[in-house]
């Protein structure tokens, strides 16, 4: 009994074990960034090229060369050795041709394969790497996600794979490079 009653006055006196002392608050942290912000941010500290993003599937092309601008500019600042320069340009080129091509016209489809076609084995000739891992695929999967970074852009990318489901590409021969 005796135990019972100093337990319980020790705790009303240190304030029932609630802490009654006033602690510091730590403010609550900060709400977590949204996918776009984190985007912003990684493209603001130059660790993400700054795409755009209009709700135009060509994008802004001024000088018409067949590549969007912020692209091309991606392309300048990354592959400084023009023979890297010029096959990376290419496969931005066929990758815009295959989002602005009427899916209809199986002639031009085929064309745009063709294109297809030269431009891979140009990036695998220029960014072979000898035994090591395939540098050509790396460069043209980039280029494919910057192609198609909006939703308008991956699904005509995917209506034009769909466009060419079923048919023959042949692998190129002689001159790959533009």
């Amino acid at each position: 009994m005796a135990l019972l009653l100093a337990i319980s006055v020790g705790l009303s006196a240190c304030g029932g074990g609630k802490g009654g002392g006033q602690e510091p608050k730590t403010p609550p942290p900060p709400p977590e960034p949204t996918p776009q912000e984190k985007i912003a941010q990684l493209e603001a500290q130059g660790q993400l090229p700054q795409l755009e993003r209009l709700p135009l599937v060509a994008g802004i092309d001024i000088d018409n060369d067949g590549v969007r601008d912020d692209i091309a500019e991606h392309i300048r600042r990354t592959y400084t050795e023009p023979v890297q320069y010029r096959a990376a340009m290419q496969m931005a080129r066929v990758h815009q041709a295959m989002l602005l091509v009427d899916k209809h016209d199986h002639i031009a489809l085929q064309e745009v394969s063709e294109r297809s076609m030269k431009a891979i084995a140009c990036l695998h000739q220029v960014f072979s790497l000898g035994d090591g891992p395939p540098e050509g695929t790396r460069v043209r999967e980039e280029i494919r996600s910057m192609t198609t970074n909006t939703k308008e852009r991956l699904q005509t990318y995917l209506a034009y794979n769909k466009a060419r489901s079923g048919s023959i590409s042949v692998r190129p021969e002689g001159s790959v490079c533009e």
